[in-house]
């Protein structure tokens, strides 16, 4: 540990920023997802205003992602995880004061482009302040971050709702959005300042590897949204767990992130971000199978742990590699293009593990989703032999940084 922390002292002042609107925004996420039913049915929500509040949000937040990747290569990635941040905190105090469940689901439209804008700038401003070398471990803080934010949401916004009303835990995150933004004032500007791109350059951000990699990277999507339509139906009915127990894997293999995430990125940069990002989708695809084989409850949590984890350094290693492959000069695009369009694997692994779940059981729904997790990993054996050395060429620049 004492090592990791030794890599990120020069940085500290730019990702502990960085990390504090993470955890903000997960927080935010981590205090709506079981409140935001609730409160909009207490506004007078039909289920299917449950269901367009749901969908707006991810379609808004894609767009977000678009229009920043498209405009940030020119404007800097600084201005969009400002602006970002800024919106995000209007829309939760907005959210706090709706009165109908229209003007809510509006509102979190609002949301859903501010977290869009502010999650692109924030992994291209990673790029333009880290050094390549250590852009495993950088994502892989955040990402541990992000997760803590996820697990206290839930426990955090119950608190506050028996403290108060449905209406104060969107408040306080709006409130503390808004601190992260008078942090965000003090960011430096990245050294690397943005640019119009070469008349050399790609006319496309995309590449093989991109394209490689925004296939892995829907595929694990697309296991997370088949996984969490099926696996709480499937504990339930087939399983006899306890909605407590239901809750409690989730912020077990979110502990398995929060404590192994930084440790993950470290290990993908020393060892190869490409090998990291094809192993660790395996121990993550072992949540839906030890589930279906009826693990024992003990083995079941820990393989939960090892799978977040595992997913903490898939994600770490993903957006280093992200990053090599990105054409120069059009990395913004590139980030906003490839991010947006693997919300689209969420969408389908649901619906995928939805009509499974109905043809044929719940449990091969759930089957499925582990199915698409498992193959993430393969998908990246495609990449091209430079990108395969990434970590290993970037080990020379380090022990002379060093």
């Amino acid at each position: 540990m004492t090592g990791l922390l030794e890599r990120l002292r020069p940085l500290r002042g730019p990702v502990a920023l960085i990390a504090a609107v993470s955890f903000v925004s997960s927080l935010g996420i981590g205090v709506m997802l079981p409140l935001m039913p609730l409160y909009a049915l207490s506004l007078g929500a039909s289920p299917l205003q449950l269901g367009l509040m749901t969908s707006v949000f991810a379609l808004a937040n894609t767009a977000g992602q678009l229009v920043a990747g498209l405009r940030m290569d020119r404007a800097g990635s600084l201005p969009f995880i400002r602006v970002g941040t800024g919106v995000y905190a209007a829309a939760n105090a907005l959210i706090a004061t709706a009165q109908d469940a229209v003007s809510l689901i509006a509102y979190r439209g609002l949301a859903g482009l501010g977290a869009g804008a502010n999650l692109v700038g924030s992994r291209v401003y990673l790029t333009q302040v880290a050094p390549p070398e250590r852009l495993g471990l950088v994502n892989g803080v955040i990402g541990s971050v992000g997760a803590a934010g996820s697990v206290v949401g839930p426990a955090f916004g119950g608190g506050i709702v028996a403290l108060f009303d449905l209406r104060a835990p969107f408040l306080i995150v709006a409130v503390t959005s808004g601190i992260a933004l008078l942090g965000l004032l003090a960011l430096p500007r990245p050294a690397a300042q943005p640019s119009v791109p070469r008349a050399d350059a790609p006319a496309s951000a995309l590449n093989r590897s991109v394209v490689t990699l925004l296939l892995a990277n829907a595929l694990l999507a697309a296991g997370y949204g088949g996984f969490i339509t099926t696996y709480a139906p499937f504990a339930t009915e087939m399983r006899a767990w306890t909605l407590f127990e239901v809750g409690l894997l989730f912020t077990i293999a979110g502990s398995g992130s929060i404590v192994f995430g930084a440790a993950m990125g470290h290990l993908a940069d020393r060892v190869g971000r490409r090998r990291v990002a094809i192993l660790a989708p395996i121990p993550a695809s072992l949540m839906g199978f030890a589930m279906v084989l009826g693990l024992e409850r003990g083995l079941v949590y820990i393989t939960m742990f090892i799978a977040g984890a595992a997913i903490a350094g898939f994600t770490a290693s993903w957006f280093a590699l992200l990053n090599d492959a990105s054409p120069e000069g059009r990395k913004g695009r590139t980030f906003g293009f490839v991010s947006a369009l693997s919300n689209v694997g969420t969408i389908l692994g649901a619906l995928g593990a939805s009509v499974v779940w109905q043809l044929a059981g719940v449990q091969y729904g759930l089957v499925l989703a582990s199915t698409f997790l498992l193959l993430a990993g393969p998908v990246l054996l495609a990449l091209p032999s430079e990108l395969r050395r990434s970590a290993t060429t970037a080990q020379p620049a380090a022990a002379t940084a060093a």
